[in-house]
């Protein structure tokens, strides 16, 4: 216990340790790290003071990366209550390569991402129209159209899937962030589904 007129010891930035319980959770993939599990605590200020911010050792790697470095340099496995045997450490360079590995998917996502307006077709049968509330049947084209949301000082863009034939009545709302001028012509630059079923949908579209 330290006695009342002296002062706790500082927190370490960084602690790699095996999970003393299954209790905390990973703040990267929002799972339970296991009894055991290499975990990496990372500290930051809370409401309540200072505390550990827990995640898979690996989650950060692929994360994190540039954290787990620092921790590495550290040797942030001396800061655990119980060390770690570093035989059983994963090396710095697997690591990195988890961490490159992450980087060039999250990269892939994103160049893959569509940018609203586009057409898509409908994976199922569970969708409905969100302006007529009629279902879209697995393999229709739908369009998704952008619809602003507010969120505290923030206005965001969702997507707002209708069919063809409801896409005038749903531009005629004005939470719907996507204009009718030149809707068209973003479908076609847009859009991933094959041309015909993309010009067939323009078509039921009609006049805006």
């Amino acid at each position: 216990m330290t006695p009342p007129d002296e002062e706790p010891a500082p927190l370490p930035p960084y602690v790699i340790e095996n999970a003393r319980s299954g209790r905390s959770k990973c703040k990267t993939c929002r799972k339970t790290i296991d009894k055991d599990a290499l975990r990496l605590g990372v500290l930051v200020e809370g409401p309540f003071g200072e505390g550990h911010m827990w995640h898979h050792l690996t989650c950060a790697a692929g994360a994190l990366l540039p954290k787990v470095e620092q921790a590495y340099e550290r040797e942030a496995w001396n800061a655990a209550k119980v060390p770690p045997d570093p035989a059983d450490l994963p090396t710095l360079e697997s690591l990195r390569e988890l961490g490159a590995a992450a980087q060039a998917a999250r990269a892939e996502k994103e160049a893959n991402k569509l940018v609203i307006p586009y057409a898509e077709i409908a994976p199922s049968d569970r969708s409905k129209c969100k302006q007529s509330g009629d279902p879209i049947p697995k393999g229709a084209v739908r369009i998704v159209l952008g619809k602003s949301a507010q969120f505290g000082n923030q206005t965001r863009t969702s997507a707002f899937a209708v069919l063809p034939q409801h896409v005038g009545d749903a531009l005629a709302d004005e939470e719907i962030a996507t204009e009718a001028v030149g809707l068209a012509e973003q479908l076609r630059a847009n859009s991933r589904i094959d041309r015909e079923l993309l010009e067939a949908a323009i078509v039921e579209i009609g006049e805006l």
